[in-house]
């Protein structure tokens, strides 16, 4: 049977294996090309999840500050409750659930843990500035205080001395610095300046830096570079706003040396 004209067009229509190697090939080009844009853009929307998370926890925390007369101690002596189980009256929804941590942090394979916050203050994905910047190393004095959580619940409002002088400059629910376990990463609870050989810690969540709630209310990034460099934020972690450099650790033990 000799082919009809409309059999010859019919099998001319079809791709052939390069012309088909070429469209993938193209289109392999151009995933390439998206592909960065597309991480930009997830990493900015949960860096935006991030702030909001944030805002929320801050008014929250103005609120109890406002109802209570001081700030929420990181963890009261005595029981198992930490500073955010006491923000719950104000905001629903606990720290351990998912929604209320930051959304890189889970991204990441982030760790939720009471166990773990309560036996080794890891498994949470925001931190609180609860030494301002004493503590945290061998020798530290512990006669100067510049920090909110007090550990223990005070019987009357805080005195003018202990009142934050800047909201606008002290920091107080930053982006917890995580730990890489075999199982995914652990925030630290507890804000610390400074380095931990012990420790393998896990890059910053956001641009190389931290989202950071600030005692008025607004969050921000902070680098990396300038969070954990004494000489340029030291006075941002204390409540009467100055850097007290007698609370510094010795520079070897700086986490950012420049």
């Amino acid at each position: 049977m000799v082919p009809t004209a409309i059999h010859r067009k019919r099998a001319r229509a079809g791709f052939t294996l390069i012309e088909l190697l070429v469209v993938i090939a193209v289109i392999v080009v151009v995933a390439a090309l998206l592909f960065p844009a597309l991480m930009r853009s997830r990493e900015q929307a949960q860096s935006t999840g991030c702030r909001n998370r944030l805002h929320q926890i801050g008014l929250a925390l103005q609120m109890y500050v406002q109802d209570n007369g001081w700030y929420p101690p990181l963890a009261q002596r005595g029981t198992d409750l930490l500073c955010f189980d006491r923000l719950l009256p104000y905001d629903p929804l606990s720290w351990t659930n998912a929604g209320w941590n930051c959304p890189t942090y889970m991204a990441n394979r982030g760790i939720v843990s009471r166990d773990l916050v309560d036996n080794e203050s890891q498994g949470i994905s925001y931190a609180y500035n609860w030494l301002g910047y004493g503590g945290g190393w061998l020798g530290c004095p512990e006669s100067v205080h510049q920090y909110l959580g007090l550990g223990f619940i005070p019987t009357r409002p805080m005195t003018e001395e202990l009142k934050v002088r800047s909201p606008s400059d002290m920091y107080a629910v930053p982006d917890a610095r995580p730990e890489i376990l075999s199982n995914g990463i652990a925030g630290v609870i507890k804000m610390i300046p400074w380095s931990d050989s012990n420790i393998n810690e896990a890059s910053p969540p956001h641009a190389q830096g931290y989202n950071i709630l600030f005692c008025d209310g607004h969050v921000t990034l902070v680098t990396r570079r300038d969070y954990l460099f004494p000489p340029r934020t030291a006075h941002n972690w204390n409540f009467d706003n100055q850097p007290h450099r007698e609370l510094w650790a010795p520079p070897y033990l700086w986490e950012v040396q420049n």
